[in-house]
């Protein structure tokens, strides 16, 4: 009984570390811009190993991707979409989308991301020669007066779908429903703030922290329990 006793403490103290780690990966990514929260749960299944008669613990990684709250920043390359849209960019893996507006110009007056990935403009990448930069709110893009493209928004039937890439990039290993938004709603000068909300993450961790410490110190003593007992064991014979 120790035994099975030790088992289901450690299996229990193995579910809740990932939890962990998912807060703590929220946490510290709270002040990256357009970040969407990872939420971790587990899906109780039936057993097939055990001829249907346990129960599983499956873990379900789920994106948060509802908005985050918008900052002014005054920079006309910082863009923030509202809604549920994404911005297009071109990495070395093919296409990607991202809610990380922060912008700038590379070398060749192009569009990019931080990470030098080009934003991608409905009719290809988008440059900008010229001072007066202007994205209105339906993705026009113009340079002193004249248009010179304009964004690619999309959005997703089924955005749980997606797959995170790191960097703030998600991509379509296909079934996400990808979608021209027709109407799409950005503002410049503007970014997006992580949408991690940070007292209701702290408070978690502290939870989980916690729990973690009630099953070492159970595990702990049923040890010592069990060390206890052949001691006594071996005295007696």
């Amino acid at each position: 009984m120790a035994v099975g006793g030790i088992g289901e403490l450690v299996g229990a103290t193995n579910r809740v570390m990932p939890r962990l780690d998912c807060i703590a990966n929220n946490i510290s990514n709270m002040g990256t811009s357009g970040y969407k929260a990872d939420m971790l749960y587990y899906l109780k299944e039936k057993d097939v190993s055990s001829g249907g008669a346990g129960v599983k613990a499956t873990p379900l990684m789920v994106v948060d991707f509802s908005q985050g709250s918008l900052v002014a920043t005054g920079n006309p390359l910082d863009i923030a979409v509202k809604g549920e849209g994404f911005f297009v960019v071109r990495t070395k893996n093919g296409e990607a989308y991202t809610r990380k507006g922060n912008f700038t110009l590379n070398k060749k007056s192009e569009v990019v991301t931080q990470d030098g990935d080009l934003l991608v403009g409905e009719s290809g990448k988008i440059t900008l020669n010229g001072n007066n930069v202007i994205v209105s709110e339906n993705g026009e893009v113009s340079v002193d007066g004249n248009r010179v493209g304009k964004l690619r928004i999309v959005k997703f039937a089924k955005p749980s779908l997606l797959v995170r890439d790191g960097n703030g990039l998600f991509s379509d290993p296909g079934g996400a429903g990808l979608e021209v938004e027709d109407e799409p709603d950005v503002q410049a000068g503007f970014l997006e703030l992580s949408n991690v909300q940070s007292i209701r993450e702290m408070v978690e961790m502290i939870n989980i922290q916690r729990t973690v410490e009630v099953y070492q110190k159970g595990i702990q003593t049923i040890n010592e329990q069990d060390k206890l007992s052949t001691s006594r064991v071996g005295r007696v014979g």
